[in-house]
């Protein structure tokens, strides 16, 4: 038949929203249900609550993606400081990740001669 799983649906890049947010999202239907059925008002509230829960997860989808990309921001800071060679390719002095200059998430300069530090990112030495 189709290949069915491989994001024929329109929704390659949306991702389901978990822990807290996914939380978050059931809270206000849980919520919402409860005042609908305490209320009495299923008409007009089941549409107010669906148009709630759009927009809480559209807010809540945005938050998620932001804190995706810090946690990739800091997961290239973390391999670039692995990466900091023992000595400096220009002057020869004796270096470390902390001893550097960063100017940038995955670029540094020497604290010495100022030169710019080619990192190997690609074989970061062990912690």
């Amino acid at each position: 038949m189709g290949d069915h799983g491989k994001g024929d649906h329109g929704k390659e890049g949306e991702k389901e929203l978990g822990g807290l947010y996914g939380a978050v999202q059931a809270a206000i239907w849980l919520i919402g249900i409860g005042l609908l059925i305490w209320t009495g008002w299923w008409i007009p509230g089941i549409f107010i609550l669906i148009a709630i829960s759009g927009i809480t997860q559209a807010l809540l989808m945005r938050m998620a993606k932001q804190d995706e990309a810090k946690a990739q921001v800091a997961d290239s800071a973390r391999q670039a400081a692995l990466a900091v060679p023992s000595n400096c390719p220009t002057c020869g002095a004796a270096i470390s990740a902390s001893a550097v200059t960063w100017t940038g998430p995955t670029t540094a300069a020497c604290p010495y001669c100022k030169a710019a530090i080619p990192l190997d990112l690609s074989k970061p030495k062990a912690a």
